[in-house]
């Protein structure tokens, strides 16, 4: 642990409330530093109250938040396109054609393109940004 320890105990507790990103991003925080989740955010917290830390503002109020947000949210739609192509090809592995196996194909096809396609203009407009 990288904290001094004080002679006060850690008993007070609080019911707070993350996003996903930030659960991750703060678990792999505390992790390199060898501290629990919750030492860690109490630390942090503990350090801003006491003005020893800069912050200006919630990363929460990032402009680019929704940004990451759409694409967690067009990751997990992928992941639903993947299962049901397991789904699919258990089905024909087991001798099974699905009904509309090809129009289904056709419009994962189509997905997974125009996720390429979101993907290059992300990228290329935050390039256009300086980001």
């Amino acid at each position: 642990m990288n904290r001094k320890r004080t002679t006060e105990n850690r008993d007070q507790e609080k019911k707070i409330r993350f996003t996903p990103t930030a659960v991750r991003i703060i678990d792999e925080a505390a992790e390199q530093r060898g501290q629990k989740f919750a030492g860690f955010v109490g630390d942090a917290a503990l350090a801003v109250a006491l003005g020893k830390a800069n912050m200006a503002g919630s990363p929460e109020d990032d402009p680019i938040r929704p940004l990451v947000e759409a694409v967690e949210a067009h990751t997990k739609a992928l992941n639903r396109i993947g299962t049901n192509l397991n789904q699919i090809t258990v089905a024909i592995n087991g001798g099974t054609i699905p009904d509309r196996i090809e129009a289904v194909l056709n419009r994962v096809s189509r997905a997974v393109e125009r996720s390429y396609q979101l993907m290059d203009e992300l990228v290329a407009e935050g390039g256009s940004h300086g980001a």
